[in-house]
């Protein structure tokens, strides 16, 4: 197979280039700044080797054009979760493969609906973090395609622009990355178990609880949800019930939950891993 890294290199650091002037241009008044920064070619070309075994394996894949893709990111061992951010990745009418998924540029209190290749996604995450794939059954990947596609009416109509990285499953109020995909998802099985529309958060969010999704819970010390409420602008806790904040055990979205929920409908067709690739280049990609 010929190697498309160099001309994906070249692409992606256009790419990144790009998106730090812009992002350098939105937030040149805001708190906190970003900081430049490019990954070192060896990282480069692991997110490529990672992003190629992906699609290669995608597209080995007949009639798939949707699916769940979930990296490491923000370090959630401690709570036992090997990864932390999930979105879709769908194969548009080009034939590429893209992104689509919920950020806050920045750590801000923010968020954005990103639309990205495979290798940016992925990120520097590919040297240490395997990807988990999750496949949706053929009648899911149908809703969401239509779903996601651009303009992309309705699932943008579920994004919520405040955001906090613990923001309560049931509350409109905030929403972090993966409660995004969540209510999208559920958007989708709604509308197949009958035809139901939902176009707003709170029916879909009524809707999962009428279907029982289960958040996981996490423990966050009073130290650490002070130094949060003080200092950090996308920990709002201020939607989660008052049990919960004196407990310290928080309701999150996170990306197991995501799975869990979509097994338990049975709306997952299967599920395969893609390796990371460590920077030394010891570990090869295989699906």
């Amino acid at each position: 197979m010929e190697d498309r890294r160099p001309a994906m290199i070249t692409r992606l650091r256009q790419a990144v280039l790009c998106g730090l002037l812009l992002g350098t241009a939105a937030i040149a008044q805001a708190e906190p700044q970003c900081v430049e920064r490019y990954p070192t070619p060896a990282a480069l070309a692991s997110m490529f080797d990672v992003a190629l075994a992906t699609t290669d394996a995608l597209d080995a894949l007949e009639g798939v054009d949707v699916v769940l893709v979930a990296r490491g990111g923000q370090d959630l061992s401690k709570y036992g979760l090997r990864h932390s951010h999930v979105a879709f990745l769908l194969r548009e009418d080009d034939g590429q493969w893209r992104a689509v998924h919920l950020l806050n540029p920045c750590k801000t209190a923010q968020s954005h609906l990103f639309r990205e290749g495979v290798a940016t996604f992925i990120g520097e995450t590919s040297a240490h973090t395997d990807l988990r794939i999750g496949v949706p059954t053929p009648a899911l990947r149908a809703t969401l395609k239509t779903m996601l596609t651009q303009p992309a009416i309705q699932a943008r109509a579920l994004h919520e622009a405040r955001y906090s990285v613990v923001a309560y499953p049931f509350s409109t109020e905030y929403q972090n990355s993966n409660q995004w995909i969540l209510e999208v998802l559920a958007a989708a099985l709604a509308q197949n178990e009958d035809g139901t529309l939902i176009v707003n958060r709170t029916q879909v969010q009524d809707w999962l609880k009428q279907h029982r999704y289960r958040p996981s819970t996490l423990h966050i010390g009073v130290a650490k949800r002070l130094g949060a409420r003080f200092f950090v602008p996308n920990a709002a806790v201020t939607d989660h019930p008052a049990s919960e904040r004196i407990s310290g055990n928080y309701s999150v979205v996170t990306v197991e939950s995501v799975f869990d929920f979509v097994q338990q409908q049975k709306a997952l067709q299967m599920e395969l891993p893609i390796a990371h690739v460590a920077v030394d280049g010891i570990t090869a990609p295989k699906p």
